[in-house]
């Protein structure tokens, strides 16, 4: 399937990046930093506050979510401490095997990308926005775990490798020096800086 590369975001970010960054609210900036940093810093199934916020951020306070999901996430989370790359695909997998409220096995590949960015921002975070962003084919009228997740694969392999054609594009220094003027306090890596114009530009998609 043919989704947008970096040529094309390239052109889409650049067209306005002054407005698109300024746009960028510092609240995820900072609480970014925080579930990165503190996971380096804690036993994640035993800190409360940690979770909390972790759960506010990222959207795991969905009601049809059970509190053995949310356990069995920041097991798999605590349990992935140390490895260099995390398996996207065993977490996913993992948390398919517990039913939400209805009693129904769901595909939660977003909360999985999610955890891995918190860990390490070189995975990218694949949200709505960022969905938006690459014109992403759903793949929710997919049957099964396993045709689902061989599209969210593809589309995350994309991502990456978009991403990282990005940060190496001569064209997008504009972009990256603008980023550190307003958010330059925060010593972002430049993958995190990636995420956020790219969720900041599918929000206006």
């Amino acid at each position: 399937m043919k989704y947008r590369a970096s040529q094309e975001l390239t052109s889409m970010i650049i067209g306005d990046y002054e407005e698109l960054i300024n746009a960028i609210p510092e609240e995820k900036v900072a609480v970014y930093l925080y579930t990165n940093r503190m996971y380096h810093s804690t036993y994640v199934p035993e800190d409360g506050l940690y979770q909390f916020v972790f759960r506010h951020f990222y959207r795991l306070e969905n009601p049809s979510l059970t509190q053995d999901f949310k356990d069995r996430f920041f097991d798999l989370m605590e349990g992935v401490r140390g490895e260099t790359r995390p398996n996207v695909y065993h977490i996913t997998k993992s948390l398919y095997e517990v039913a939400n409220h209805k009693g129904a096995y769901t595909l939660q590949f977003p909360l999985a990308t999610a955890m891995l960015h918190a860990i390490n921002p070189a995975f990218p975070h694949y949200d709505t926005q960022v969905f938006k962003a690459f014109d992403f084919s759903s793949a929710y009228h997919l049957s099964g775990f396993y045709k689902k997740m061989k599209r969210y694969i593809d589309q995350y392999r994309h991502m990456y490798e978009t991403y990282q054609k990005l940060i190496d594009l001569e064209e997008m220094q504009p972009v990256f020096d603008h980023f550190d003027e307003r958010f330059g306090g925060y010593q972002l890596p430049v993958e995190k800086k990636i995420d956020l114009i790219v969720s900041q530009l599918g929000s206006t998609l």
